[in-house]
């Protein structure tokens, strides 16, 4: 089968014919935190890029910042003095925790920063950078130039939704007042490069050219503007742009007119959400994820997987509770796959899992890097006795990585035992956490049980070594023997280590005691 990235990125190649380079985009306005939601768009467009440039194409990824958005409401988090900066471009505003040139620049730097960590190349522009330098005043004037068409155009879908047409002032540009930097209101175009505009803010009048930054073409305009511009060729974009009559549909139609270009080929891409969690995430509300969390637990690989093993149309619930462990299940999984050390169900399933493992990591290391088992790390880095060194042996011993280890192998180890630190402190529900009582506890055991523990406890005794298999047979057999009802055999076990009825796989966990504090305690000693 076929990946969704390489099916996307063929069908470019077949439509846009053979390119010198091929141009993929994805976009945002720095309005608030960049999410994991926001960053589903540029992956999608990173992954597809991925595609072309296996296929032996040049490709360059923009990442257009629409920082010269309006700034339009006061966050939540965001004092409320700052509505005195309402209609400003948000990359003028002032940064609200004053660490940062702008409230816009607050928010790009860490997005930019995480990226970066994910080994994904894109250039960034800044669209603020672009108007004031004049790089976009032509096609500015050209907007103005055939503005009764764009407004057909918009009226026409307008039409459509049943919706009332434009006023009669409508302008396809907005002002900025070069005094104030507010919006201003839009008087007359002089047929050249010079715009007359009034500022109700600051009561500032007069003209001003357009190759000087202060015009900018509104987002309907602005986005076709710019695929032609790039000559854009893929740019994925979420649901409500693509329904029927909105921002891409009008878009199609204003490049062809306007600019006299093709509109770029487009996927949709579904939500991602937050189990657990209603509606959309919002950097405004303050319900969100950034990359930055998902850092804390997962590895960028994972991450990456994460988005590249699910279809764009599909939404995606990330899950950071008992979810995580099953990602990393099937990441490990997967990687095990592509390194020929496990079977996939068919052909069909081997090829494309491969495939995806490839999109999802940052490179492709030569051989399967030692997996410790994120499961089983959860268990270990909650034992207090146990540092990264004594973590490492424990994980040599019960046969989950190879004796001898390479570099890269210890590095990847020690970033896992992090990771589940991390998320045994963050996200970890109770039925996960437990912690080692110093002391036995106080509980009623019948005689059975009573030998069935020393039994246990003796064959312990008198091993030196032993297996993680073996332990769990004679722990079977104890109870066996005796006819003890496993649930029953085991809660007493649990209650007498953690003090809870449940716990982590039992074999594995008494294997990484101390041997001689698991006879002390089967006995009921402390």
């Amino acid at each position: 089968m076929v990946h969704w990235a390489d099916y996307m990125a063929e069908k470019i190649i077949r439509e846009r014919g053979d390119k010198e380079e091929y141009v993929v985009e994805s976009g945002i306005t720095p309005s608030g935190y960049v999410h994991i939601g926001n960053f589903r768009e540029l992956f999608t467009a990173y992954i597809v890029g991925h595609a072309l440039k296996d296929k032996g194409k040049k490709v360059r990824h923009i990442h257009m910042w629409d920082d010269y958005d309006r700034f339009r409401k006061v966050p939540k988090n965001v004092p409320g003095e700052w509505k005195e900066y309402l209609t400003m471009p948000v990359s003028e505003v002032p940064d609200p925790w004053g660490c940062h040139n702008s409230y816009a620049e607050h928010f790009m730097e860490l997005f930019e920063s995480e990226v970066e960590k994910l080994g994904i190349e894109v250039d960034f522009l800044r669209a603020s950078r672009l108007y004031k330098t004049g790089e976009y005043a032509k096609d500015i004037r050209k907007a103005l130039e055939n503005r009764e068409k764009i407004v057909a155009i918009l009226n026409k879908f307008r039409d459509m939704a049943k919706q009332p047409h434009l006023e009669e002032s409508w302008q396809p540009v907005q002002i900025y007042c070069p005094k104030c930097r507010k919006e201003a209101d839009f008087i007359q175009w002089d047929g050249g490069w010079k715009v007359e505009y009034k500022c109700p803010h600051c009561g500032s009048e007069g003209k001003t050219d357009i190759r000087e930054g202060n015009v900018k073409l509104r987002w309907r305009v602005d986005w076709p503007m710019r695929w032609a511009h790039f000559g854009v060729d893929f740019e994925p974009a979420g649901k409500d742009h693509l329904a029927a009559g909105s921002s891409f549909d009008t878009g199609r139609e204003i490049i062809k007119t306007v600019y006299g270009k093709e509109p770029p080929l487009t996927l949709m891409y579904e939500f991602v959400g937050i189990k657990g969690q209603k509606g959309k995430m919002s950097g405004s509300k303050g319900n969100v994820i950034l990359l930055s969390d998902l850092y804390e637990v997962l590895e960028p690989g994972v991450i990456r997987f994460l988005y590249a093993r699910h279809r764009p149309n599909k939404e995606i619930k990330i899950d950071l509770g008992l979810g995580l462990l099953n990602l990393y299940d099937e990441f490990d999984k997967v990687e095990r796959i592509y390194f020929g050390l496990e079977n996939a169900k068919n052909k069909e399933e081997e090829i494309e899992l491969k495939r995806t493992y490839e999109l999802s990591m940052p490179k492709i290391p030569e051989r399967l890097v030692a997996q410790a088992p994120f499961r089983f790390l959860v268990v270990l880095v909650q034992m207090p006795h146990l540092d990264e060194g004594k973590i490492i042996e424990i994980l040599k011993k019960q046969g989950h990585i190879p004796q001898d280890l390479a570099e890269e192998d210890t590095e990847r180890i020690k970033l896992r035992i992090m990771l589940a630190k991390n998320w045994v402190s963050k996200y970890a529900p109770d039925t996960v956490k437990f912690s080692l009582l110093q002391e036995p506890p106080r509980i009623e055991i019948s005689e059975e049980i009573k030998e069935a523990l020393n039994e246990v406890a003796n064959w312990l005794e008198s091993r030196e070594e032993f297996s993680v298999d073996e332990l769990n047979n004679i722990i079977f057999d104890a109870a066996k023997k005796r006819n003890i009802p496993s649930k029953q055999w085991f809660k007493i076990l649990y209650q007498l280590f953690i003090g809870k009825d449940r716990g982590p796989r039992l074999a594995s966990f008494l294997a990484s005691l101390d041997k001689d504090f698991v006879t002390r305690r089967l006995r009921l000693k402390a």
